[in-house]
């Protein structure tokens, strides 16, 4: 009996478990309409559409701005601005791949702190993350992308795009 008890105690625990991670994954599986992770704030959403190395169309570029980041990615202490970049490319051509420097120059208009963060990307999407730690208060920046085409070089036919916007921290 003895033997018994503990392969139910086993079971209900290895069923606890998988009942616990089912439901962790369903509360952290990212989707459309879900809020994002940590206590994150979304803030809106820029275009930062830029003209393409590639012989395509013109890259459709949106950038999500969000606050209030209490472990942000880059891995140092919040409070921070995050902005995400995300884009696949459709084409006919067997995916092309793209290398991007994005620089983010910021400026706290009520501290008067500033700063530049630089984010160096190589991907098959244009397809990036920056964080800044501007402090509290209103804070502005300025998104600079540099889009080139990897093709045997690293930055082939380079292309420049700029956006701005804000977020209070």
């Amino acid at each position: 009996m003895g033997t018994k008890t503990w392969w139910v105690k086993a079971g209900t625990l290895v069923a606890g478990v998988l009942t616990a991670a089912s439901g962790a994954a369903a509360v952290t599986a990212p989707t459309a309409s879900a809020a994002p992770p940590s206590g994150e704030r979304y803030v809106g959403t820029l275009r930062c559409d830029s003209p393409n190395p590639w012989p395509m169309g013109r890259l459709r570029i949106p950038v999500d701005v969000f606050t209030d980041i209490a472990h942000p990615s880059d891995g140092l202490p919040g409070p921070a601005i995050a902005l995400k970049a995300s884009n696949s490319v459709h084409s006919i051509m067997m995916s092309p791949e793209f290398t991007t420097l994005t620089t983010v120059r910021w400026r706290n208009r009520d501290t008067g702190r500033r700063g530049v963060v630089r984010v160096p990307s190589r991907s098959t999407r244009i397809d990036w993350e920056a964080v800044i730690h501007p402090g509290r208060g209103h804070v502005t920046f300025t998104v600079t992308q540099k889009i080139g085409a990897m093709a045997f070089v690293p930055m082939v036919n380079p292309q420049y795009s700029t956006c701005r916007g804000s977020a209070r921290a």
